[in-house]
């Protein structure tokens, strides 16, 4: 299970970083981001944070997938339930004014279909 969600994290750090690259230029406007000039430290953190939600999400789906079935179906689901937990906590963010909506809802948008594939590719190679 950590192989394949070592996996699945390295999927989603490449397409994350497509998808930030791509649509998340409005950050510049918020005081004291770390995207437009992340340090060091930042980018190992942010490495790691993602290989550790790689591996959340191929634990989650191996936890629900002897009531679901294995497969793509729930795969997908393992990550839209992943991700609507997760934009429930950047839209908690936002509420309290310390993202702005413009920045942060086109990448909750654009980072399920990514978030779908690294699940995807996790849960192909999983085997109990």
């Amino acid at each position: 299970m950590v192989a394949c969600g070592l996996l699945a994290g390295l999927i989603w750090i490449v397409l994350g970083s497509v998808v930030t690259a791509l649509l998340g230029h409005d950050f510049a406007t918020v005081p004291h981001n770390r995207l437009g000039e992340p340090t060091p430290g930042f980018l190992l953190l942010d490495v790691l944070v993602d290989l550790l939600e790689g591996i959340s999400i191929v634990w989650l789906y191996a936890a629900v997938r002897p009531r679901y079935g294995p497969g793509a179906r729930t795969a997908a689901l393992v990550s839209f339930a992943w991700w609507f937990i997760v934009t429930l906590g950047d839209i908690t963010w936002c509420s309290f004014g310390f993202f702005p909506w413009h920045a942060v809802v086109p990448l909750m948008i654009e980072t399920l279909p990514a978030l779908i594939i690294a699940t995807l590719v996790g849960a192909k190679f999983y085997k109990e």
